[in-house]
């Protein structure tokens, strides 16, 4: 291909990728990954989770979901009085809430985030749904324009409906076993819950962004389609925005004075639901313990793999001398910006065997 015509190319990509997907105005908060923008939104900066949506992330444990709400909060934080909105006033003031319902919080949040993080954020315990709904939707009937709220339930399987949890002091104080509902309150109660939130939501009236954490678990007799779930019911299905389900792809070990240690883990995600942007995209992003999210490593890995590394006309021999040189010029935009070309050329690829058959508008 000529030169020319391959620069031209290229252009035409990064216009089209200048904006999401969506054809409706909708904000982003960045994920804290590249690559996990880029499958959200279809872009990298500004990119990421939908603003004043609910959103899902669901997993199995250790799999990475606490740290994803928790760099979704810290993006938040640093970026969300920057924001230049197309639908939302100037954010002048903004909270961020995290109801930690299973009542344990063992991240050095300090040393992964700072102080004025640590600060800026409220750990708040919820126990019971219904002391969550009405938390959150007090919340929301206070924000008033250029106040901007982020929320986050870690999780949502943990809390139960006040009625079971009075039927198991009842079994105790009986010393008798416990009368089953199966959850028949918690899952009525949410129903009612998303309808109201999705009120809220409407014609992004409030800017109010929740995210709901969800454990996944094995599906009882399940023989066709998926063999996981999770709960909250179609209501809480219907409700999302985006979701997104992630697993431990891989331990991260290293050998350090002859012993050998896990110091992260690679995870990897799957957008199982999406309304601003294609779903079923996939990414891989890399978490260091007592750290985050390691976007750098993260974004080498998906554009590299195991191949030799060349940027700007260098050639690095190892991950590591790479990510000092781009730190210390300060490239880090212009890798994202080569991410989000890649990740425009694939999508590109794929939207050019039904480009032809659009004739049938003519």
């Amino acid at each position: 291909m000529p030169k020319k015509l391959r620069r031209k190319k290229k252009r035409k990509i990064k216009r089209r990728k200048s904006k999401p997907e969506s054809s409706a105005p909708v904000d982003f908060i960045s994920s804290g990954s590249t690559v996990l923008n880029c499958a959200l939104s279809g872009r990298s900066k500004g990119g990421g989770w939908a603003r004043g949506r609910v959103l899902n992330i669901a997993g199995d444990k250790s799999a990475g979901k606490t740290v994803l709400a928790l760099e979704a909060c810290f993006s938040f934080f640093k970026n969300i009085k920057k924001i230049t909105s197309r639908i939302f006033p100037k954010v002048k003031k903004f909270d961020i809430v995290y109801n930690n319902s299973e009542g344990v919080m063992d991240f050095d949040l300090k040393a992964m985030y700072g102080k004025k993080f640590v600060k800026k954020i409220e750990m708040v315990r919820s126990k019971t749904v219904e002391h969550f709904g009405r938390d959150y939707a007090r919340r929301v009937d206070k924000l008033e324009k250029g106040h901007a709220l982020l929320y986050v339930v870690d999780t949502l399987d943990f809390l139960k409906s006040r009625a079971a949890l009075e039927r198991f002091d009842v079994s105790v104080a009986d010393d008798d076993e416990m009368a089953g509902s199966y959850d028949a309150e918690k899952q009525k109660y949410l129903s009612t819950f998303f309808a109201k939130v999705s009120e809220y939501l409407d014609k992004n009236e409030k800017d109010a962004t929740l995210i709901i954490v969800s454990q996944i678990r094995a599906k009882i007799g399940a023989k066709f389609g998926k063999k996981t779930m999770r709960t909250g019911g179609k209501a809480f299905d219907h409700a999302i925005h985006q979701e997104v389900w992630i697993r431990e792809a891989e331990k991260l070990r290293m050998t350090r004075k002859g012993t050998q240690g896990v110091y992260g883990i690679r995870t990897a995600c799957r957008i199982e639901k999406n309304k601003c942007a294609k779903p079923y995209r996939e990414a891989e992003f890399i978490i260091l313990y007592d750290y985050g999210i390691d976007n750098l490593s993260s974004m080498i890995k998906w554009l590299y793999g195991n191949k030799q590394i060349k940027f700007d006309g260098k050639t690095f021999k190892t991950k590591k001398t790479f990510i000092k040189f781009i730190e210390e010029n300060n490239y880090e935009r212009l890798l994202e910006k080569q991410v989000e070309i890649r990740w425009a050329e694939i999508e590109e690829a794929f939207f050019n065997e039904v480009e032809y058959r659009k004739k049938r508008w003519e």
